[in-house]
């Protein structure tokens, strides 16, 4: 991003914070509660930035990434446990660094940071085939000419009907498995 463009990102976000954070106190004090009870400035503005996704050399490739912290904060606070429970499910890809740490593309989650609808459904298609989690999030973002040239990210991501996309899902696991 080029730095003017970033400044004028920044002061966008920065103003809306501003606002809605406004607001936010004022119902605080209009039911008689402290806004310091989200903790100090620091922590609130700490917890608010794990809701940015970090930048990795995969960005260019699979897009940014949000660690298992911000994930499981999006999937309505469930535990660590249970996030690698639907990993394990396939119902969210979760990606193992080569240090063990497990990332999760960004695309995967929709504008309101929910599971794409249909992903599960796709990834499910892999449950059970020995195949690498990368594997899948390329082959996830890459064009297909069965989708009108279109990834089975972008597919999902513009509401189409699930059921072309889940039967190439299905034909690449058959694929993957040979």
């Amino acid at each position: 991003m080029a730095q003017p463009m970033a400044k004028v990102f920044l002061d966008q976000v920065t103003t809306r914070l501003r606002r809605g954070l406004e607001v936010r106190i004022s119902d605080y004090a209009e039911h008689g509660r402290s806004f310091n009870e989200l903790g100090s400035a620091d922590e609130l503005a700490a917890r608010m930035l794990q809701a940015v996704p970090a930048v990795s050399r995969w960005n260019d490739v699979l897009g940014p990434f949000y660690g298992t912290p911000q994930v499981a904060k999006m999937c309505g606070g469930i535990s660590r446990q249970a996030l690698a429970d639907r990993r394990e499910r396939r119902t969210i890809l979760g990606l193992k660094t080569a240090d063990g740490v497990v990332v999760y593309p960004a695309f995967q989650f929709d504008a309101k940071n929910q599971i794409l609808r249909g992903m599960p459904e796709v990834l499910q298609s892999f449950r059970g085939i020995d195949v690498d989690d990368w594997t899948i999030a390329g082959w996830l973002v890459s064009p297909s000419r069965v989708l009108e040239g279109r990834s089975v990210v972008e597919w999902l991501r513009q509401g189409r009907d699930l059921e072309p996309a889940v039967t190439l899902a299905r034909d690449a696991a058959r694929r993957f498995s040979e």
